[in-house]
């Protein structure tokens, strides 16, 4: 992949993505830069608010930006924006500095949150609004950490008006609101139209508590409050992380999942499960690896935007050299063949022209899910790739549920290393 958006190197180390462009903060500028997936600036929105640090991680809640910035080892500020009038407005500021009980050292975070849709029509100043999705979810409490309710952004609606309502209560298929207009609703909603709202922070501290052994901390998103941290190793050292709606894991359905990268895996965390433990539930394997196919590059920041999964790297996947700016480098979560792993048992049999051996293809894709109902074709060759003897029957087979092709090998009759080959084609 050529280069791309072309972030400055060392002062835009962060991005979003929403509808197919790229925004990023640039504390040199003091602004968000809006460009296109060749580099070219779309648009800047000012910042309203100076900032003296360098933001280390970007997310788009589908509402506001929030802004990570690590100033030192231990201390990090999160802050929430809101682009109005053709500004980019600061919203809320949390700063978390190092104390008796905690450290605070992270250049990834996410914001949890949820996109729902009316469903039904909601007229002006109505007191309550049903949801299609999330109505009566047992993995969502409407209020905050503070006793006060959520905040929903409504709309637009089809005359592009949209507004803020605060959560009072749940009821049968939605909740109750209150809004600015005598404690209701301010315009008319039909069925459909769209409701945005969030949670929680979940930041990757590479302490946990005072010790530098990592950890995932959770706080409030409206007071920034701490609620709680998971300690473990597989927080420390995490660059970049995201919020995202997934269906790639047909055991579990749809999960809203808070998705980060460790090494050259893509990890989800179903967070609406979250308990004592946080229960994963799925893993995705990446390509960002040198040519040496032994070396890591690192991912600074994550986004997605549909099915497209944008890593921001300083190298191309596979590349020999690196990039002279931050750009992307692409994964997808639709599913595709990414290995086939070969087994034969026995692995050793006489070159007697009668022995057999069962041969098992198992095909995978980047979820190390089974690859259902595929076609497999098998062919032999011999240690110097020639074609050599022996026979394998049949010479296709479809992989079961298990992901899963097996054939019959016949050995030849000539004593040599043979080499039997899976091959299925992604489409």
């Amino acid at each position: 992949m050529a280069e791309n958006i072309k972030l400055i190197s060392g002062q835009q180390q962060n991005f979003t993505v929403d509808q197919g462009y790229f925004y990023l903060f640039d504390y040199a500028q003091d602004n968000i830069i809006v460009k296109t997936d060749d580099g070219n600036t779309a648009f800047s929105y000012p910042l309203d608010t100076l900032i003296a640090n360098q933001v280390r991680s970007t997310e788009f809640d589908g509402v506001y930006f929030w802004s990570l910035e690590n100033p030192d080892t231990s201390n990090n500020i999160i802050r929430q924006w809101k682009l109005d009038n053709f500004i980019a407005k600061l919203q809320n500021t949390f700063t978390y500095n190092v104390d008796a009980t905690h450290r605070y050292d992270s250049t990834a975070f996410s914001v949890e949150h949820y996109h729902d849709s009316f469903a039904a029509n909601a007229s002006a100043s109505g007191t309550s609004i049903q949801l299609t999705t999330y109505s009566g979810s047992s993995a969502l409490n409407f209020t905050t950490t503070s006793g006060d309710g959520l905040t929903l952004h409504l709309g637009p609606n089809t005359n592009g008006e949209e507004e803020d309502v605060t959560v009072t209560g749940t009821i049968t298929g939605g909740v109750a609101i209150s809004g600015a207009l005598a404690g209701g609703l301010q315009y008319d909603y039909q069925l459909g139209d769209d409701i945005h709202f969030y949670t929680h922070l979940w930041v990757f501290n590479n302490y946990d508590g005072l010790n530098a052994t990592g950890a995932l901390y959770k706080f409030d998103a409206y007071t920034g409050d701490y609620m709680t941290r998971y300690g473990s190793g597989a927080y420390n050292g995490v660059g970049a992380a995201t919020f995202f709606k997934v269906s790639s894991f047909a055991d579990y359905g749809t999960v809203d999942a808070l998705i980060y990268i460790k090494s050259t895996n893509m990890l989800f965390i179903n967070t609406g499960a979250a308990g004592a433990t946080l229960p994963y539930y799925g893993s995705m394997v990446l390509e960002n690896i040198y040519n040496d196919e032994s070396n890591i590059i690192s991912v600074v920041d994550l986004a997605i935007d549909g099915d497209n999964v944008y890593r921001l790297q300083k190298r191309e996947d596979g590349g020999s050299g690196d990039w002279p700016q931050y750009n992307y480098d692409l994964s997808s979560l639709s599913s595709f063949i990414s290995s086939i792993s070969l087994s034969a048992n026995p692995a050793l049999i006489a070159a007697n022209g009668i022995s057999t051996a069962n041969i098992d293809a198992y095909v995978k894709d980047q979820f190390l899910q089974p690859i259902v109902n595929k076609n497999v074709d098998f062919s032999i060759v011999s240690g110097d790739g020639s074609l050599s003897g022996g026979d394998v029957d049949p010479d296709t087979d479809k992989t079961d549920s298990d992901g899963k092709a097996d054939v019959i090998y016949t050995s030849g009759t000539t004593a040599q290393e043979i080499q039997i080959r899976a091959t299925a084609a992604q489409s």
